[in-house]
């Protein structure tokens, strides 16, 4: 795993260690590598960051019962989740711990309380090589669709449009960021101010410029027909919404969705072709996320 470290000489090593373990910087769940003579000590925080092996005796038991986020650990509040954290101080050294206990209003902020450790949610975080200004108390985010994320990304880039593509949810950039760093048109479309403001942030991290704007996508999309594709990643959303949506877009645009549904039902979208559907994972006993790939006739 990609993380940060410190490269000093082999002369110097054990002291350095023995610095960084005082000041809480090192990272003991990974193990500490060499290059010749040189000494790479993985640590929290560095502006270089390489390719480090866990330590066997730091696999956690409870993976997928967390989330690790820039800095930071979320534990999903359930039965159990106290020893996920005991896990979570003894193997991974956070700098702080939060319990998630759902998501309220139209922003999908989640409803936070820090269980250990010091500061916010908030941090730098990193995905699929792009770096991202996150913070959970002004917006949503969730690093468990990373690799759908990416999938869609590429599904996107693949069909070699050059047409424009509106980001529908975008939140703070996951989606739009890659895409414009491979030279696509992206409008990126927000509800929430805070995700849009922080999209900006994450555009000039990343050293790329596109359009955003802060709106429900849902009320205005119909002032956005001459779109070549559209990505709607808001799998929570009714379907009656979405469908509502794909019936005002023109012939031949391409829809990238995600939906959750239950696993028992099958998911049915009027006026589309399906190019492809796959359930990404299992969301809860019941239900899936599902993602689909179509074009409208």
């Amino acid at each position: 795993m990609s993380v940060p470290y410190v490269k000093v000489h082999q002369s110097g090593a054990k002291k350095e260690i023995e610095k960084l373990k005082a000041a809480g910087e090192l990272l003991n769940h990974y193990r500490i590598r060499r290059e010749g003579e040189w000494v790479l000590i993985p640590v929290k925080h560095s502006d270089s960051t390489g390719d480090f092996e866990e330590n066997v005796d730091s696999k956690m038991a409870h993976v997928g019962s967390f989330e690790r986020i820039a800095d930071f650990f979320v534990i999903k509040e359930r039965e159990g989740w106290e020893k996920i954290l005991e896990e979570l101080k003894e193997k991974q050294s956070p700098r702080a711990i939060f319990l998630d206990n759902g998501v309220e209003g139209s922003f999908r902020i989640r409803k936070l309380k820090r269980i250990d450790g010091t500061g916010k949610p908030s941090g730098i975080h990193k995905e699929n090589g792009f770096r991202y200004v996150v913070d959970l108390e002004k917006a949503y985010f969730s690093p468990r669709l990373a690799g759908l994320r990416r999938e869609i990304t590429e599904s996107v880039q693949n069909s070699k449009s050059d047409g424009l593509i509106v980001d529908m949810y975008s939140g703070i950039g996951p989606i739009s960021i890659p895409l414009l760093k491979g030279n696509s048109r992206v409008l990126s479309i927000d509800i929430n101010p805070e995700a849009i403001r922080l999209l900006s942030q994450n555009t000039k991290l990343n050293k790329v410029r596109g359009w955003a704007m802060v709106a429900n996508s849902n009320e205005i999309f119909e002032c956005l027909k001459g779109t070549d594709q559209v990505i709607m990643n808001n799998p929570t959303q009714p379907l009656s919404v979405s469908q509502n949506i794909i019936n005002k877009l023109r012939e031949g645009t391409l829809i990238h969705l995600t939906h959750i549904s239950n696993r028992r039902d099958d998911v049915v979208f009027e006026g589309v072709d399906v190019l492809q559907s796959k359930i990404v994972h299992g969301y809860s006993p019941s239900s899936n996320l599902n993602y689909f790939r179509m074009r409208k006739k």
